[in-house]
C-alpha cells in the first residue's frame, strides 16, 4: 500500500470521527493517533491537512486544532435518531448494534 496515500486517509478518518466544533484536534494528537499503528509526525500531519484543505475538504482550523465542519448530523439530530432507535420494537441486542454502528460512523463526541 502507498503509505503516503494510507497516512491521508488515517488523518482525514480521525479529523471527520475525532473532531468537532466544540473539540478540535491538534496535529500533534492526531500524530500521536496514527503512531500506534504507522510512524507519523506533526509536521508530516501538518502538510497533510493543508492538502485536504487545498483539495476541498472541510476542515476548519481553529487556535485550538482543526475539525472537519459540515457533519452530516448535528448533535441534536443524532440524539434524536439514538432515542428513537432506544425506544423502538427491536430486540436489546439489536438496539444496542445499532446504536454502536451509528455512533462508529459519526464524531466521537456525540454520544449521548
Amino acid at each position: 500500500m502507498n503509505s503516503k496515500k494510507h497516512l491521508i486517509i488515517l488523518i482525514l478518518r480521525i479529523l471527520e470521527t475525532d473532531s468537532d466544533r466544540e473539540n478540535p484536534i491538534t496535529q500533534t494528537k492526531i500524530a500521536e493517533d496514527i503512531s500506534k499503528q504507522y510512524p507519523c509526525d506533526r509536521k508530516t500531519v501538518g502538510r497533510n491537512i493543508k492538502f485536504l484543505i487545498n483539495t476541498g475538504f472541510p476542515i476548519v482550523k481553529t487556535s485550538k486544532g482543526f475539525y472537519m465542519s459540515n457533519k452530516t448530523f448535528t448533535k441534536d439530530e443524532v440524539a434524536f435518531v439514538l432515542e428513537l432507535v432506544r425506544h423502538s420494537e427491536l430486540n436489546e441486542e439489536a438496539k444496542i448494534d445499532l446504536c454502536d454502528r451509528l455512533l462508529k460512523s459519526l464524531s466521537r463526541y456525540y454520544a449521548t
